[in-house]
């Protein structure tokens, strides 16, 4: 059996396999279904497709790659020779892994056509467009509180305390 790892830290990349199935298997729960072909249970299921290549006609494999998956156009060496393909295919993303590392143990019915990347655009920041956004904020200064004036309920409190200690004084002489 063909065994095939996956790195933790590939997030963007996926994986087209072709893969011998009946009808009857594509009929099948595709969540158990990659379960059982790739041999790990803890697939996310919303990362992986298994389909006939028949639905995409008009499309082609290519094509759905580019414009539905977001492989760029010079990724796909080969766009004639994936478009050539029939029958069903396995599609892998490798965000149903979770971030973490895999090493898959590929049934006999499926086959590694290809490995490619989502394109990622680059982060690019811009300013905000409303008025409110425009300027800079300068670090306040904290002021100088000065001397301050005690609060008047510690005040009142320490003649309280006082007038408390002076009756248990008085209290205790008399």
């Amino acid at each position: 059996m063909t065994r095939i790892t996956i790195p933790a830290h590939d997030r963007d990349g996926l994986r087209v396999f072709t893969a011998r199935l009946s009808p009857d298997d594509l009929k099948r729960d595709k969540a158990s279904l990659a379960a059982a072909l790739l041999h790990d249970p803890d697939l996310d299921p919303a990362f992986i497709e298994i389909f006939d290549l028949a639905d995409l006609s008009g499309v082609g494999l290519a094509g759905y790659l580019t414009e539905g998956l977001g492989v760029p156009d010079t990724a796909i060496t080969d766009p004639a020779g994936l478009d050539a393909l029939q029958g069903p295919v396995l599609i892998l993303l490798s965000k149903a892994l979770h971030g973490r590392e895999a090493t898959l143990t590929l049934d006999p019915r499926l086959t590694l056509v290809g490995t490619y990347a989502e394109a990622r655009p680059p982060v690019h920041f811009e300013p905000l467009p409303t008025a409110a956004a425009k300027g800079r904020l300068t670090p306040s200064q904290p002021a100088d509180p000065g001397p301050q004036r005690p609060n008047s309920a510690f005040i009142l409190f320490g003649i309280a305390l006082a007038l408390t200690g002076a009756v248990a004084l008085w209290l205790a002489i008399g």
